[in-house]
């Protein structure tokens, strides 16, 4: 993270080739730094200098659960945070605060409520029955308790749900079938008493009989007597976290504060996800309340306030679902202004970065609703990710295992909409292969980690947030999730074996993202995020997959798509058929995903401007049918297509036919289709990356309308080569290679058509290294013949996690110019030649350049580090069925790209 807007970090060509060579903190990896106890001076010194070895530009402090709670922002604990943001400062470190104990921003490690009932989580819960006599009971948080019983202990007190000052809030009698007309929904408030409560339940009692065909519905607050988590619905409630849980920390740190440490981090504030006997209805999980949510919401709405909670049960007509969104959005509005907007507030004061994320329910996912699908997004910070976003000076989202979803695009589309750009993604893991997601997954290569930080650029990060780096890795003898630091969402990726070539990975990705930087993307589709829609119909609404769809779909196709709200079509410009909005993007088409409520006729009246210019509106599912600021007019024919259905890959190939083709155009011959981004730059120049993650070589042709210049960036190295006058280039791109290209148009068609690979055909001899190999465990001096042909783990080291030594004795009979090759390898590998180290690679292909060699005989040295996972999971519940594989798994090569003579090769 970097102070500085995100358009001030490249202004001209040479700024940016300057911060391609050595990019800044702000596009290098970041880390949580996990402390399990409080450090001394040298493990700060030691563990931080070597994050700064391994590339990190960026570290947050974060308490883990295994940290003693009541150490948290003791004397001793701010005294050694202050130790430790001094000696990153020294070593050129940024840093950032985040800003609590474990997670759940909010809370402060329970500092927060100390003291401060009035500032615990208070709910909204209810019943509907046919009967006068009624009960709340069993009311519990899933959510949490899926996580087992410390995580239970860490967010209530004694780790049990304990509820006080129960009170009704409203009652009504309604149609058993029906409550969309005021007419058949009776106010009978005050008709309704308590006639018990306890710390776990309340009864209640109405004073007369419910009729035939009617039910009678009660709403029922009560503030927890045990929870550490604070009632974000209050600036009382913020203002208290700040002065006990940061405010003490910034105090402390006096003139490191701007530099190295400048900005604060949130991380998921939200109350509990609460699910009880009698839930029912549209809402999934309890409602935060306070008593100003009543007043706020019959001003916004023009109704009732018990009026308005039963719309949010019950009823699927126009005037229920209009009067439900408008519900969701004064509630929305509320919490982030209490929460965000106090925090917001004390930064700009304090002259700080504010940043973070909310619940993403889509994490993991392209569903809107693919990830958390348990929690009923709507009451916590969440679902209006625009909004929330107002509240940030930098845009940052979550996301979960390393695969390719929606949160990063996402990120970046709602910081575009706030006249920014791009996203910091926090990357965890969870297990796979075992029920316990705190397990994390210690078999994670840096092949794997290289593979998503790549994408998550693509799909609109700047910096990678790894979660995390660990103080310690825990204990052999315990297997207790979360208070075990080696199963609290590992891997500790500088416990991995692997963690050396660590800054390969840093120095490469960070350029790929400083390579991004200066270019808008060139994205021919808008997706219409749903947000009425969401809020209106709920998260098992058909808006969630169908944004999924198009997403996933239109990526996969390779167009790019941003996702814009209701405010930026109002807010946009038409011009010559396409849709510009202020945050400089322009589209040609927008979609509207099954969306059936919508805010603004301005909007409907925008999009049908668009399609009569010859612009394109395509709708998927449901098409809208209530506006919340009025009646839904007539509109005729105003979408260009309507797809019934779930969009398909065949119907949006269909669609994408119809665009004009715009920019460079790039063509698959062959092989999985890579990865791309586009962007364009002010002078009209285009910068295109391409990353194949297939396991299978890509072909791919690239176009421009006129000749064009190519600079070719290269991400390993920082170096920049050129290619003048060309017509078309024909890339082959290997599994796992990137390719980063500058192009500059030129006047005419251009000269020449341009065919490049990044390895160069065998040219002599290829001979396989398959016999006579020993091998060496770590530190010890026992070596052992091995085959080369399958892992260590099946050659009697089962548990080895660590760097193995293959070693030959090889002949090269013809001179020239070798390449080793490595077919195959788990995880990383270093290749010395008569004791000289020749190259490192994390990631295939793994290939190594040995340079010109005379004929003769060379001691060959493979040193291979696998994961940690078959130490850390052996003779636990999260081995899994096979040990996962280690070391060389098929026979190296050596292959002659010049040879002197011919001849032959033998090991």
């Amino acid at each position: 993270m970097d102070n500085r807007p995100a358009h001030v970090f490249a202004t001209t060509t040479d700024e940016s080739r300057a911060l391609f060579f050595n990019p800044t903190a702000a596009f290098r990896p970041s880390a949580y730094w996990f402390w399990h106890a409080i450090p001394d001076a040298e493990t700060c010194r030691r563990q931080l200098a070597d994050f700064k070895a391994q590339g990190f530009g960026t570290i947050l402090i974060q308490a883990r659960i295994a940290f003693p709670r009541h150490l948290y922002m003791s004397e001793a604990f701010i005294v050694a945070y202050r130790t430790a943001i001094g000696i990153a400062g020294e070593l050129g470190l940024k840093t950032g605060i985040y800003d609590d104990y474990n997670w759940i921003s909010g809370h402060a490690g329970g500092r927060t409520v100390e003291g401060r009932d009035d500032l615990r989580e208070r709910h909204l819960f209810w019943a509907t029955t046919e009967e006068r006599r009624g009960a709340i009971s069993g009311i519990q948080p899933p959510f949490v308790q899926s996580m087992g019983p410390d995580i239970m202990g860490w967010q209530y007190e004694n780790g049990a749900v304990l509820w006080g000052g129960w009170a009704i809030e409203a009652a009504l009698l309604h149609d058993a079938d029906d409550v969309d007309t005021s007419r058949i929904v009776e106010d009978v408030t005050d008709r309704v008493a308590l006639t018990g409560c306890d710390a776990v339940s309340c009864s209640y009692a109405f004073d007369g009989e419910v009729p035939a065909g009617r039910k009678l519905t009660v709403f029922v607050s009560a503030r927890s007597a045990s929870s550490r988590l604070i009632n974000y619905l209050m600036p009382a409630a913020a203002q208290r976290f700040i002065a006990v849980g940061i405010e003490p920390i910034v105090a402390a740190l006096g003139g490191l504060v701007h530099d190295p440490l400048g900005f604060v981090f949130y991380d998921q504030p939200a109350a509990g996800f609460y699910r009880w006997d009698q839930i029912s209805g549209n809402l999934g999980n309890s409602l935060l309340f306070v008593d100003e949510l009543r007043n706020r919401v019959e001003n916004a709405t023009e109704a009732s306030f018990p009026r308005a909670l039963i719309s949010l049960l019950y009823g699927e007509g126009e005037t229920t679902l209009r009067l439900r969104a408008k519900f969701y959005e004064t509630y929305s509005t509320l919490m982030n202004e209490a929460f965000f907007g106090t925090l917001r507030a004390w930064a700009d004061e304090r002259g700080l970065v504010l940043t973070g994320h909310e619940i993403l329910p889509h994490v993991g996912s392209w569903s809107l609703n693919g990830g958390f699908t348990s929690i009923d997004p709507r009451v916590a910070p969440a679902t209006d990710f625009f909004g929330i976003d107002r509240f940030r000076h930098e845009s940052a989202v979550d996301a979960n295992n390393f695969t390719a979803q929606l949160a990063p695009k996402l990120g970046d589309s709602v910081a575009r909409s706030n006249g920014r750009s791009r996203c910091v993604v926090e990357t965890y893991a969870s297990a796979l292969r075992a029920p316990v997601r705190a397990a994390g997954q210690w078999e994670l290569t840096l092949q794997t980690m290289r593979a998503q930080a790549i994408r998550l650029y693509c799909l609109g990060a700047r910096q990678f947030l790894w979660h995390g780096v660990y103080q310690t890795d825990g204990s052999h003898t315990n297997t207790t999730p979360f208070l075990n630091p080696r199963f609290d969402f590992g891997p500790g990726i500088n416990f991995e074996p692997w963690w050396p070539y660590h800054h390969l990975f840093a120095e490469e990705t960070a350029r790929i993202s400083a390579f991004i930087e200066p270019a808008t993307p060139h994205a021919p589709v808008a997706i219409l995020y749903p947000l009425h829609t969401a809020w209106a119909e709920g998260p098992r609404h058909a808006h969630a997959d169908h944004t999924g769809a198009w997403c996933e779909h239109l990526l996969a196709l390779g167009c790019d798509f941003m996702l814009i709200s209701e405010d930026d079509i109002g807010l946009a410009d038409i011009r010559d058929g396409r849709l510009s909005t202020c945050s400089g993007l322009t589209f040609d088409a927008v979609v509207l995903p099954s969306a059936t409520v919508m805010q603004s006729s301005a909007t409907l009246d925008k999009l049908v401007g668009l399609r009569a210019s010859g612009g394109a509106v395509w709708c998927s599912g449901a098409m809208p049918s209530v506006l919340c600021d009025g009646p839904m007019p007539v509109l005729g024919n105003w979408a260009s297509v309507h797809l019934a259905d779930r969009p398909d890959v065949v119907s949006i190939v269909a669609l994408l036919e119809t665009l004009p083709k715009r920019g460079p155009l790039l063509s698959t011959l062959t092989g999985e289709k890579p990865w791309q981004w586009i962007g364009r730059e002010p002078d009209g120049s285009w910068r295109v990356v391409l990353f194949n993650d297939g396991p299978e070589p890509a072909s791919c042709d690239l176009h421009l309308s006129t000749g064009f210049d190519c600079e070719f960036w290269h991400p390993a190295t920082g170096g920049i080569t050129n290619e003048a006058g060309l017509s078309s280039l024909n890339i082959l791109i290997e599994p796992q290679m990137v390719w980063c290209m500058r192009l500059l148009p030129i006047d005419g068609a251009g000269g020449r058509g341009l065919t490049i690979s990044e390895f160069a055909s065998p040219r002599g001899p290829v001979a396989v290294l398959a016999k006579r190999w020993t091998f060496q465990a770590g530190a010890s001096e026992a070596t052992a013949p091995i085959s080369v042909a399958s892992g260590w783990e099946g050659q009697g080291f089962p548990d080895f996690s660590g760097t193995g030594i293959y070693r030959n004795r090889i002949s090269i009979e013809t001179a020239g110019r070798w390449v080793l090759e490595l077919p195959r390898v788990e995880t990383a590998a270093a290749v010395s030649l008569d004791g000289i180290e020749i190259g490192r690679r994390g990631w295939s292909p793994y290939r190594f350049e040995l340079g010109h060699l005379a004929a003769g005989s060379y001691d060959l040295e493979i040193a291979v580090s696998n994961t940690a996972a078959n130490r850390y999971y052996a003779g636990t519940p999260y081995q899994g069925e096979t040990l996962d594989a280690s070391g060389l798994l098929a026979a190296p090569r050596l292959i002659a790209l010049e040879a002197d003579q011919t001849g032959t090769t033998s090991c």
